[in-house]
């Protein structure tokens, strides 16, 4: 397993996101049995990776979401860019993978293809008026991911990023959710 802590302050208050990383050794363990036609098999030797919210506020002052942004593709030079969203949210118009109040982030990524490479970068993030504005402030991320390039997947290590990070995906974010507002990072990121 491998993990990092991301502290973080938000509102006045400091926060901590703890972010764990296994290899899915038991793909039914975490769901795929579920996922209908998917074929659990697939997922062994890939990533899974869980964060967790740990922030004292309680209400709509701990209201937050998980933003994934995906560069995938043979070519690690000139990714595809995807915002990574569950499959009944992908018409939604939300950035947001998962939203609540200090919610959890959960992916288990897989892939048949070989020779992928597959970069995530998932930000915790706010609006500055908790939950009234489409606008979409950043509170921390960090990068994961793994490559096909042989069996089984070489899986990346877990880093923080900051605020280039965020920049990049602020620009992918603008053309792809048009009806929200992404602040720059040097007006909120507390890296």
């Amino acid at each position: 397993m491998a993990s990092i802590a991301l502290p973080f302050a938000l509102r006045g208050l400091d926060g901590l996101v703890t972010v764990e990383r296994v290899v899915n050794d038991d793909p039914r363990r975490w769901g795929y049995d579920v996922l209908g036609r998917f074929p659990a098999d697939q997922a062994e030797g890939f990533p899974v990776v869980r964060a967790s919210v740990g922030y004292p506020a309680e209400g709509y002052r701990s209201a937050m979401g998980w933003i994934q942004l995906v560069y995938h593709g043979e070519d690690p030079e000139n990714p595809e860019v995807l915002v990574d969203l569950p499959p009944q949210h992908a018409d939604a118009g939300t950035p947001y993978a998962f939203w609540g109040f200090c919610p959890s982030f959960f992916d288990a990524p897989s892939t048949r293809q070989a020779d992928i490479h597959w970069v995530a970068d998932a930000f915790l993030a706010t609006s500055p008026d908790a939950l009234m504005t489409r606008t979409v402030m950043p509170v921390c991320g960090f990068r994961w991911g793994y490559a096909t390039t042989r069996k089984p997947p070489v899986l990346s290590p877990l880093e923080r990023v900051g605020a280039e990070a965020w920049d990049r995906a602020r620009a992918a974010l603008i053309e792809r959710c048009p009806g929200w507002e992404f602040l720059e990072a040097d007006e909120a990121f507390g890296v």
